[in-house]
């Protein structure tokens, strides 16, 4: 007995030790018609169990490091085991010495395409596509895995870029990984092209010093924290000017648009009217949304 008891605390802390994501999973399916719903929840405690009991990341990870994320997953199609569905995938890490969460991903994929069956184990393998699902999944794991890793160091994503490239090279060809996919570039293809482009290099300096120069140092002084990220705006638009409707823009901006208005809604009047008139030019479509920051 207590061979078997040892047994169990010891597959519970590895269990423990292996979880790098504090992933929130949501499954929708109402308007899916179906005699069978438990497919359904089935497939959501499956992918929960997938996302938050997998170690994805190298190093070992605290709990107050796990990386929060949240998947709602509206399932648009069905037939059999065939499903499409349209995802919205967002991400969020804490700002040091504070209670709040700052925005890191925020992206509405609507491009998925997989088979699945009840009480179906998601299989996986690093240098295989196996299972759509599965593929998907980890091919998002590793993009905030990255982001969330570019936020603390200069490019330090960048094994997880790798992973995610490579799961999209296996992907490609199936529906919903190619560049013509989606709505114009907004798609998996083009994400991690972009992040992983030398000509973006701009954009991820930019998200290192938003969020360890700006973010987290607001604490300490409000006025130099707006100054740093208003210089990553200024870098993010440099090369925005270079390469406009990217996707790696639109979803930084989608992101971060509420956070900016909150942040430089507390400037100075300068400061105020400097940031509108950048972010303005970064978002132009937005700049109703950025003239609060004068109220």
């Amino acid at each position: 007995m207590r061979y078997i008891k040892a047994i169990l605390l010891f597959l519970v802390v590895l269990c423990t030790q292996a979880q790098d994501l504090q992933c929130n999973v949501q499954v929708i399916s109402d308007g899916i018609q179906a005699s069978n719903k438990e497919i359904f929840k089935d497939m959501e405690n499956a992918i929960s169990q997938f996302m938050n009991q997998r170690k994805w990341i190298s190093d070992k990870v605290q709990t107050q490091e796990k990386i929060n994320c949240n998947f709602v997953i509206n399932i648009t199609k069905f037939s059999i085991d065939q499903f499409e569905a349209e995802v919205n995938i967002t991400s969020s890490r804490p700002v040091y010495a504070t209670t709040y969460n700052t925005p890191v991903f925020q992206h509405f994929d609507q491009d998925w395409f997989f088979s699945y069956a009840q009480f179906q184990a998601l299989d996986y393998q690093e240098n295989a596509n196996v299972m759509q699902l599965t593929t998907l999944l980890a091919f998002y794991a590793n993009l905030l895995i990255g982001l969330d890793f570019d936020t603390f160091a200069p490019e330090g994503g960048q094994v997880y870029y790798n992973k995610a490239l490579q799961l999209r090279n296996l992907a490609q060809g199936s529906a919903g990984w190619n560049p013509s996919d989606g709505r114009g570039n907004r798609n998996k293809y083009y994400i991690i092209d972009q992040l992983l482009n030398d000509r973006f290099k701009s954009l991820r300096s930019a998200l290192y010093q938003y969020h360890m120069l700006g973010m987290d140092k607001f604490k300490d002084d409000n006025d130099l924290s707006r100054k740093a990220i208003y210089e990553s705006l200024e870098k993010i638009r440099s090369i925005q000017e270079q390469l406009p409707n990217s996707v790696i823009f639109k979803i930084f901006l989608n992101t971060k648009r509420q956070e900016l208005i909150n942040i430089f809604q507390q400037a100075d009047p300068g400061m105020k009217n400097r940031a509108i008139d950048l972010l303005g030019k970064l978002d132009p479509s937005n700049l109703s949304s950025y003239e609060k920051i004068k109220q």
